[in-house]
């Protein structure tokens, strides 16, 4: 049904703007992506709205969403799959943000939160080896991922030393430390090939 969406946008696209044949495949690729990505996050706010904690879920895509972009990471096989995982990962991360806020220890959240930014930093961006890139976006890549998760490191540790109520911090520490491994899966999954 996705592929069949994105077929159906990239035909219309088609059908309005002179665009190079050769590069078809490459719009379909982004309008399935564009759409996969919409509706996980769709269904992650709807999620929340559930939980009645929406801003959890913007956290989390703030965060979760935005770093992987540059930082890749872990790829599920189809969409349905990615879609399924993605609001699992959400849900794991409200139920253990939600266990931060219970017990509120800051040395905890500053240990997962310099741990995971210190993985982010080292291995990103993950290459995805179905998708490959120039190395010069890899290199931008790299260079936009380790910006962010450093600038989200020092804001978290800031707001942690400086006693920022729990409830603000303690999904977009958890996110991060998703985002990290969702970086070693694929890393474990090289050195057992």
């Amino acid at each position: 049904m996705l592929q069949s969406f994105a077929m159906y946008l990239t035909d219309t696209l088609y059908r309005h703007c002179p665009l190079s044949p050769q590069k078809r495949p490459i719009f379909q690729y982004g309008f399935e992506i564009m759409t996969s990505t919409l509706c996980s996050a769709f269904s992650i706010l709807l999620i929340s709205v559930f939980l009645r904690d929406i801003l959890s879920a913007c956290l989390f895509l703030g965060i979760f969403f935005f770093l992987r972009l540059f930082a890749g990471g872990y790829h599920a096989p189809t969409y349905a799959q990615c879609f399924i995982l993605t609001n699992s990962v959400y849900l794991v991360v409200y139920l253990v943000s939600r266990v931060f806020i219970a017990f509120q220890s800051t040395i905890p959240a500053i240990v997962l939160t310099l741990l995971s930014g210190l993985i982010i930093f080292t291995f990103s961006p993950i290459r995805n080896k179905k998708h490959p890139i120039s190395e010069m976006v890899y290199r931008k890549n790299r260079d936009i991922a380790r910006i962010l998760v450093t600038l989200e490191v020092l804001v978290l540790t800031s707001l942690i030393l400086l006693r920022c109520d729990f409830t603000y911090t303690s999904v977009p520490i958890v996110s991060l430390a998703a985002v990290a491994v969702m970086m070693i899966i694929p890393k474990l999954q090289e050195r057992s090939e």
